[in-house]
């Protein structure tokens, strides 16, 4: 069978870089479902992206779709002449071109459809506008007085299938063999044939089309340009800067030496997220008066006058915050909580400062309890939030409790205090680092107990892919601090002092729900989140992380369950725990028929008087040895100590089966055995409910 290959691309004004990746993903899925629904087979799909255009390429495509037959039944012969008449109407036959078909349940009319092959450009015609309708953006926009919509601008729609255009009109553009390159240094429309063909001619015309290729020039090319010194490691800001250009071409700027003084983030901070700079350190890891910056050009003067236009804008942001710096700090730290009295967290639940106010309350009742001086914890609260207010903070929000340390620390607060202040913050994304100080974690999260109490109690919760507040990564954020060893106090509790810390009387508020209510809820939406950790981040199967919460679900200290998951998987990864769980389950099966015969639960309330095996005895004895001693490693949070002693029943429970009848004739002895697994039953879910687990 000849098969070819078919080219789309479709070129924009300038994508914005942190959508790229997801649309470059979206088209390869619309394409292959697309392909899939036509029967329409094919070797291989690959997508790509660069600021200006989107690109799709499926090899292997047949230049014909094979020819279908289709028998379609119809119904019962001699039904109603309406039924019949529908049949003929939509398989397009008459009735003379109907078969019967014999079948067990009586004689059916039936019809053969035979569907002529179809051409391969005449389907991709009509995909290629589906493709274009059916893609969808964060954010799209219109131009001009069409009504349809793109992420930007659509400026050319390349469609080439086996070297011939592929005939289309889109948003008043006609499809065609040309594109264009480079906006810059190569913008002469060109044909191509094939995607060899185009993806040559793009180098050619300056652009480098794949998007890992163009990463590697990137990260390459400041190295080189930075000499001795070392781009500092910031790989959001690569993926970034190449989604920014077409042709990168890495160049070395200088930073004025009078602002090296500055902090290390009130420098970075400019370069890196408002400028792309990569901050470049020297060989002591200090920051050195250098920055990489990427052009999308290559200039005569081999960007001299690039490198002297970005050193220019730098320099007037650093002398920004150079002045920031130096008037903020005309005043205590302290002094910047009066302007939060008048920012508001949210209309319902007070200004930033009433904020500021619980977070005292809450951090000291929560040092008290968890061991730390409820001072340094309560000094720390009353300044978290102050630096939001400073001049600094306002021009560069992304160092937010970076300046509050550095405030504190120029006027001589406690070292924790200061630390704190930047720390509270953290962790900043999912898997980031978490505080290592006690003052620190107490406080971060006393601010996510805060925000997640209130916004309960009011009603505002996230709901499907709606969550303007952030709870959800409050929620994570919350569940990373509480797997810290360190905090040892009950989350239940806690959410409950931060429930008390409201004056809820203060706010008029239509449907405030109850202490109870809040917390249920809230524990649930914890639950789940913490569910995800468990088997996302963590790797716990599912079935583990659902046996635990089984029967710890109400258990108050996520670092003990997260250690109970660790364990069960430790335990199952084993011969001891798949033959345990093997054991369990024909316990349970056997349980769960008789409780259902004799409508009862049996518990456990076993009778030694009425063994008569040594296997029942033996069962017995290490039960009631280890199920004491489960107990107290469970109480202890030394869970791999009491799956170990699990592990320890599986030979006595084998001997068990392979000699015990359980359902004896004597019914004294019957019941007596019931127990005694029920027993074994009681033992098993001190750590984990054994029937949640697949196999």
């Amino acid at each position: 069978m000849l098969v070819a290959e078919w080219l789309f691309e479709i070129l924009s004004e300038e994508i914005p870089s942190r959508m790229q990746e997801a649309a470059q993903e979206q088209l390869k899925s619309l394409a292959e479902t697309e392909l899939q629904a036509e029967g329409l087979g094919f070797e291989t799909i690959r997508t790509f992206v660069t600021p200006r255009r989107l690109t799709l390429v499926v090899e292997g495509l047949p230049l014909k779709t094979p020819e279908r037959v289709e028998e379609k039944k119809g119904p019962r012969v001699g039904a109603p002449v309406q039924a019949i008449e529908g049949f003929l109407k939509t398989a397009g036959v008459s009735r003379e071109a109907c078969d019967i078909l014999d079948t067990p349940k009586g004689q059916f009319l039936s019809v053969t459809i035979k569907q002529s092959g179809q051409l391969t450009e005449s389907i991709l015609s009509k995909m290629a506008l589906s493709l274009l309708e059916k893609f969808r953006w964060p954010k799209s926009m219109r131009w001009g007085s069409s009504p349809i919509t793109w992420v930007r601008p659509l400026r050319g729609l390349l469609c080439v299938f086996n070297g011939k255009v592929v005939s289309f009109s889109y948003a008043g553009i006609e499809s065609s063999n040309t594109t264009q390159g480079h906006r810059f240094l190569a913008p002469t429309p060109f044909e191509v044939q094939n995607f060899k063909d185009y993806k040559k001619k793009l180098r050619d015309h300056f652009v480098i089309l794949d998007w890992q290729e163009r990463r590697q020039i990137v990260q390459a090319g400041v190295a080189k340009v930075a000499g001795e010194l070392t781009p500092l490691k910031d790989e959001s800001l690569l993926d970034e800067v190449t989604g920014l250009v077409e042709w990168p071409v890495p160049l070395k700027g200088k930073v004025d030496e009078h602002f090296m003084n500055l902090p290390l983030e009130v420098i970075t901070t400019p370069m890196r997220v408002h400028q792309r700079y990569f901050p470049l350190m020297d060989n002591q890891g200090k920051l050195a008066p250098y920055f990489g910056v990427v052009a999308n050009v290559e200039a005569p003067d081999q960007g001299k006058t690039i490198v002297i236009g970005n050193e220019r804008v730098l320099r007037a942001r650093l002398a920004d915050a150079q002045f920031f710096w130096e008037q903020d700090q005309k005043q205590p730290l302290e002094h910047f909580n009066v302007s939060l009295k008048t920012r508001l967290f949210h209309q319902h639940l007070g200004s930033v400062f009433a904020k500021v106010e619980r977070l005292v309350k809450l951090s000291t009742q929560m040092a008290e309890r968890g061991g730390a001086d409820p001072k340094i914890v309560g000094r720390a609260a009353l300044l978290s939030k102050a630096d939001l207010a400073s001049q600094m903070v306002n021009e560069f929000p992304e160092v937010q409790g970076i300046m509050g340390r550095y405030y504190a620390q120029n006027q001589k607060e406690n070292a924790e205090v200061a630390r704190a202040l930047e720390e509270q913050y953290w962790p900043k994304a999912s898997g980031g680092k978490t505080p290592d100080t006690l003052p620190s974690l107490i406080l971060a999260m006393a601010d996510r107990l805060d925000t997640l109490v209130g916004f309960f109690a009011i009603g505002i919760t996230p709901t499907g892919s709606k969550d303007p507040f952030a709870l959800r990564r409050a929620g994570l954020g919350l569940i990373a601090l509480a797997l810290n060893p360190r905090f040892t106090l009950s989350m239940l509790e806690a959410l409950g002092w931060a429930y008390e810390c409201y004056p809820w009387n203060e706010f008029a508020i239509p449907q405030l729900k109850n202490k109870e209510e809040t917390l249920a809820d809230l524990w649930k939406f914890l639950l789940e989140r913490f569910k995800f950790f468990l088997r996302d981040v963590q790797g716990s199967p599912y079935d583990h992380v659902d046996a635990v919460l089984s029967v710890a679900n109400q258990n108050p200290n996520l670092f003990d369950l997260s250690l109970r998951v660790k364990a069960l998987d430790q335990l199952m990864d084993g011969e001891d725990g798949k033959n345990l769980l093997v054991a369990y389950k024909r316990a349970s099966n056997i349980l769960k028929i008789e409780e259902d015969k004799d409508k009862c639960i049996y518990e456990g309330q076993v009778k030694e008087e009425l063994f008569d095996l040594d296997e029942e005895s033996e069962l017995f004895k290490n039960l009631s040895q280890k199920l004491p001693e489960i107990e107290d490693f469970v109480k202890k949070g030394e869970f791999v100590k009491a799956v170990q002693d699990l592990a320890t029943l599986r030979s006595v429970i084998d001997r068990f089966f392979d000699k015990v009848v359980v359902n004896t004739e004597d019914k004294n002895k019957r019941v007596n055995r019931l127990h005694l697994l029920a027993y074994f039953r009681r033992t098993l879910h001190q750590v984990a409910d054994f029937s949640k687990i697949e196999g």
